[in-house]
């Protein structure tokens, strides 16, 4: 018997993730016919572990914030998968898979957005304190005591202010995009259980 009929040509998919993201984008890839083929040295199955029902929510959020680029924040890694060019419902699996990808990048945007705004706030209000600091040093080489203490105080309100807005304004805006973000998830878990019934 020839070997060429047990021939399979192969597609390849590389993906950026993160160490905390890597094990749900191992699963759910699965869904769509891909396998992990190399995951930069890193143990899959500590990977693996992160896709128990209380992170597995966390992951998808944290895979979101890295879809199409590599957070600075956390360990990068790539992850690179394969499959069969001629699997079944190749089609389907191929939709389905842009809905997954186009829900991880709205999730991704949200977040980014979150992040800059709350990020602009308090350096806003960090930058104005920190104009009265300046004030307040020009007050005090200047010989004007009182007027250079008015400014430091001032300033160092608006340290304080921004220091502390910073997780009040984060927290204000998870909790407006939360069900957006929620829905997106449903997304995501849907497509993937959907793909996986193709596959069966």
């Amino acid at each position: 018997m020839s070997n060429k009929e047990n021939f399979v040509g192969y597609e390849y998919k590389t993906v950026n993730a993160t160490s905390d993201s890597a094990g749900m984008y191992i699963d759910c890839m699965e869904n769509f016919g891909w396998s992990l083929v190399e995951n930069d040295g890193y143990d899959v199955q500590d990977l693996l572990s992160n896709l128990n029902p209380v992170n597995l929510g966390r992951n998808i959020a944290s895979a979101a914030q890295t879809f199409g680029e590599t957070a600075d924040a956390a360990p990068a890694m790539t992850l690179k998968f394969k499959r069969d060019r001629r699997i079944e419902n190749k089609q389907q699996l191929d939709k389905l898979e842009r809905e997954y990808e186009a829900a991880l990048s709205a999730i991704s945007k949200v977040e980014r957005k979150n992040s800059a705004q709350t990020m602009g706030v308090s350096l806003g209000t960090g930058i104005i304190g920190a104009v009265f600091v300046g004030l307040a040093v020009y007050n005090f080489i200047s010989s004007n005591v009182v007027l250079g203490v008015v400014f430091a105080v001032i300033g160092a309100i608006g340290w304080t202010i921004g220091f502390f807005s910073n997780r009040k304004v984060g927290n204000k805006k998870s909790a407006q995009t939360e069900p957006y973000i929620q829905e997106q998830m449903n997304i995501v878990y849907d497509v993937c259980e959907k793909a996986h019934a193709l596959l069966a």
